[in-house]
């Protein structure tokens, strides 16, 4: 009906939801589990003879993702099905949640997995649940959906494996018994010959696996489609990332009146970047690289650069906090000179505000940053961005306080052996200095500043 050319895994998923009544399939990007997605909700709602009064829900973490991929897919399908003259029914609507209704029952929609009731009140004799990023779906969503099932409804789950707890994690490990347990890389994707339009190509792959290595756990989660093993002694691990990156795809998530914050980690070495990190509130903007000079150089590429990329509001002075080590000091003097921004500088190898747990400021910023994902930074899709925050791991020296290890220690694992700038510039990003820690249910950590 579609015209579409599906490669051996997709066929895998497919057979899959045809013979088992759940199924878990771990995978990489772009492997076209969103197609397939489209394809099995037209498959099990388009034929009354087989399925009468058949429903499908589809659902995802976040509204983006039920909207612009999975409803988007379906809607493309119905038009590719009506060009080659088939006639699967109504056209869908605009609104997943108002999806394709038949007048004899039937049901496709989608709705966000952030509403238990409505998972909870889809019922019937065929009853089909997709559900896409499932990684980061609530357990409340799952409880709901467990009830329809003894009805003999079938679920479908499909995730990057970004998550080391929930029903998708355990589908995987603890309750693999109760599922077909599928696993598809972007790799074997890139490999179909000849290449499918819209799967992972061989050129992507390829360029992820220098920029992150193969041995880190963002190959493993986002290329190969596995979970990652957690190392115990990184400071920030790859779920709390893949968070916040998910929060940045989404345009809404906004904090408007806050101040704008810049940070600003300044080359130290030929190979090195100068790296400007702006951030409003709880966004963290894609980072922008500034041409190499001497500090009023540096000064001026910034003001242009942030005017350019939209940043700057009339009469704001944005805070720019600079790393004023070595030839960051030039940056910082020069910026402080400025009538158009406040310049603070930082030198991270001084001692921390809380020095009784924290070796340096250093380590405090780091696990601060950590703080701040957790309760709710979000950051861009960045993948030199992503490589360097979940790079660093920790130690504790004679006193039991916290001390991350050198950015030379760091420079080894990253790939191709270079300075964690991009990860340093974002965390100077939401040093706000002065004052103390907030509670629990801020967003912007202020370090404590050692007077």
């Amino acid at each position: 009906m579609f015209g579409l050319r599906i490669w051996r895994k997709q066929g895998e998923l497919l057979d899959a939801v045809r013979d088992f009544n759940r199924v878990t399939c771990s995978s990489g990007h772009k492997t076209g589990k969103s197609t397939s997605f489209g394809v099995l909700g037209w498959w099990w709602t388009a034929d009354p003879e087989a399925r009468p009064g058949a429903r499908c829900a589809m659902s995802s973490a976040s509204a983006r993702q039920v909207k612009k991929i999975l409803w988007r897919e379906v809607r493309a399908l119905w038009r590719r099905a009506r060009e080659r003259g088939y006639d699967l029914g109504p056209e869908p609507a605009l609104d997943p949640e108002t999806g394709v209704q038949w007048d004899d029952g039937r049901e496709l929609f989608g709705f966000t997995a952030r509403d238990p009731e409505k998972a909870a009140g889809t019922s019937g004799a065929h009853l089909l649940f997709l559900l896409d990023e499932a990684s980061g779906i609530l357990d409340d969503i799952f409880e709901a959906i467990e009830g329809n099932r003894a009805g003999g409804a079938k679920v479908v789950l499909a995730s990057n494996p970004t998550q080391q707890s929930g029903e998708f994690y355990e589908s995987h490990h603890g309750k693999r018994r109760f599922y077909k347990a599928l696993e598809i890389s972007s790799e074997e994707a890139a490999a179909v010959e000849p290449p499918i339009p819209g799967l992972a190509t061989k050129a992507w792959v390829e360029e992820k696996r220098e920029e992150w290595g193969e041995d880190s756990p963002l190959f493993d989660v986002r290329i190969r489609g596995r979970f990652a093993a957690q190392a115990t002694d990184a400071v920030i691990g790859l779920g709390l990332v893949l968070d916040a990156i998910e929060r940045g795809r989404d345009e809404e998530y906004e904090d408007a009146d806050e101040r704008l914050h810049v940070g600003l980690d300044v080359a130290r070495f030929g190979d090195d970047e100068t790296i400007a990190t702006p951030r409003r509130g709880r966004r963290v903007y894609p980072q922008i690289a500034l041409p190499q000079g001497d500090g009023p150089d540096t000064a001026a590429f910034l003001m242009v650069a942030l005017a350019d990329a939209g940043h700057l509001r009339e009469g704001e002075l944005p805070k720019v906090i600079v790393d004023a080590n070595g030839l960051g000091a030039s940056a910082y003097d020069a910026l402080a000179r400025r009538s158009d921004c406040e310049a603070v500088a930082v030198n991270t190898s001084t001692a921390a505000g809380d020095s009784e747990n924290f070796v340096n400021l250093r380590a405090e910023l780091h696990f601060a940053f950590k703080r701040w994902l957790k309760h709710g930074g979000a950051i861009p899709d960045e993948s030199k961005l992503q490589s360097e925050i979940v790079a660093p791991k920790y130690r504790t020296d004679g006193r039991n306080r916290l001390q991350v290890e050198s950015k030379d220690e760091i420079r080894k694992r990253l790939r191709p052996n270079r300075s964690p700038d991009r990860a340093d510039s974002a965390m100077l990003s939401i040093y706000s200095g002065g004052g103390e820690v907030p509670d629990e249910e801020l967003t912007v950590f202020r370090v404590k500043r050692r007077r």
